[in-house]
């Protein structure tokens, strides 16, 4: 009897221990876990390769949709995803501007070794390469441009497109504290749209609230989330929307899309 009961009692305990086991995959899938590639017949993906500043290769995905004229001139985005992730890990945040009609560049710049500081200043230097790399799209408006960045690549977005004329709109997503004495020209800062989720447990929603008030941003450029934690679990699909009708109400684009005729047999 003693002998059954220790065999049940070890038996219950490992499929204790299975079940928490379970339980901690599952979180964590929901927290690293994306979908791969955007399958679509219109979504037109193009690798790109360029050097940093150290001579690394860099890759770069170029996100355009065939369901727009080659002629039609565009705003292009260049996004700068999570430091912590490799292609296709951000794929949606290309697709989503892309099949929209904008041109759009997402730029790989994964590397988990280096610190805030060292990552952003060795990040700065390659953006003008990157948007020359936009530019040379026959699709693209050069002086409409939109830059998108999430965590270290929001800072990054935020104080180059501070000071490019060229970029009419900045979208920052779980932007850190931003030092100040960085920020040349604060009085663009109407092009800046943020959204934080009030549960992020990386970024306190006490930066964002700083943030907002050291650029003295308006309720309309900010998007407060309660739940969704720095990685914006479950609520990517309300930034992207978010952010895409301040696109369209401050560039204005004009569509011209390719009409598909419908064949009908008879």
């Amino acid at each position: 009897m003693i002998i059954l009961f220790w065999v049940l009692f070890i038996a219950f305990l490992l499929l204790i221990i299975y079940f928490i086991l379970m339980i901690f995959k599952m979180n964590s899938d929901k927290i690293n876990k994306r979908w791969d590639r955007v399958i679509t017949h219109n979504l037109e993906i193009k690798k790109i390769q360029i050097n940093d500043s150290e001579g690394n290769l860099i890759n770069c995905y170029l996100y355009t949709s065939s369901d727009f004229l080659d002629s039609n001139k565009m705003p292009g985005v260049i996004i700068l995803p999570r430091r912590d992730k490799k292609y296709p890990f951000f794929e949606h945040w290309g697709a989503h501007f892309a099949l929209q009609g904008y041109p759009t560049l997402c730029v790989e710049l994964y590397n988990k070794k280096l610190s805030r500081a060292e990552f952003i200043k060795k990040n700065r230097k390659i953006m003008p390469r990157i948007k020359q790399l936009l530019w040379q799209n026959d699709r693209v408006d050069k002086n409409n441009l939109i830059y998108f960045g999430i965590d270290y690549g929001a800072e990054i977005v935020l104080l180059e497109g501070l000071i490019d004329e060229d970029v009419k709109i900045i979208c920052g997503i779980s932007l850190y504290l931003i030092d100040k004495n960085k920020i040349e020209k604060r009085n663009n800062s109407d092009k800046v749209y943020l959204a934080h989720c009030k549960d992020d447990k990386i970024v306190p929603f006490s930066d964002f609230e700083k943030n907002r008030d050291l650029l003295a941003l308006k309720k309309n450029n900010l998007l407060i989330l309660d739940f969704g934690g720095h990685y914006l679990l479950s609520m990517e699909h309300s930034v992207a929307a978010f952010f895409s009708i301040k696109i369209k109400q401050k560039l204005n684009p004009k569509y011209k899309q390719i009409e598909r005729k419908k064949i009908y047999e008879k």
